[in-house]
């Protein structure tokens, strides 16, 4: 039967979510999950800050669209560690008002192609992760806000030194695809390199 301590160590981090908030207005690609992408905030007051007046500046072409479209809430990505599960949500999939009103928006403006479909958001996808890539997945999304392409939406967010506390190991390339000869863990990497050299790597 678990420890209190071991049973305290898989819950030591809360349930907490975030926004896809970059910017200017680019998708996130999250490594830890892989194909995982998410729409950023879109909305008028969002675009590239001049380096030097550190005034907002919206690309020509996109700043006529922008003035007409209402604003779009990012995708989120909301995990429960202790649960070791993950769920991908976009809350334009429920939300017909705001389609619609994105949709006439965009017919609206004339560099924008015309859709003849129904405007839905993304269904929410969910999953279940083991210890390594959940550990993994949660310091990237810290990552992300801290780096201020996401905010937090639900929750707090973790401290650093209480995700390292979270049972297994940080993955070292989680966004492979395919199978690599370097080793599975960051904290092998060190024993990686100093066996090349030692072999003439």
């Amino acid at each position: 039967m678990p420890t209190a301590e071991a049973i305290q160590e898989k819950t030591i981090v809360q349930p907490f979510g975030i926004e896809a908030d970059h910017p200017r207005m680019c998708d996130l690609l999250i490594q830890s999950l892989p194909g995982c992408r998410l729409r950023s905030v879109i909305a008028a007051n969002k675009g590239a800050k001049d380096a030097k007046t550190g005034e907002v500046r919206i690309p020509e072409g996109q700043a006529h669209g922008l003035a007409r479209m209402p604003r779009v809430p990012g995708m989120q990505l909301h995990v429960n560690p202790a649960k070791l599960t993950y769920a991908i949500i976009d809350p334009l999939e429920d939300d017909e008002d705001l389609c619609d009103k994105i949709k006439a928006a965009m017919d609206a403006t004339q560099e924008a192609v015309r859709y003849d479909g129904k405007f839905r958001g993304v269904p929410t996808q969910k999953g279940t992760l083991d210890a390594h890539r959940m550990k993994s997945l949660v310091r990237e999304m810290v990552q992300i806000v801290d780096a201020g392409e996401a905010v937090v939406c639900k929750g707090i967010k973790p401290e650093r030194e209480t995700i390292d506390k979270l049972s297994g190991r940080y993955l070292l390339n989680p966004g492979s695809r395919t199978p690599l000869m370097q080793p599975m863990f960051e904290d092998q990497w060190d024993g990686y390199i100093e066996n090349l050299r030692m072999h003439g790597g």
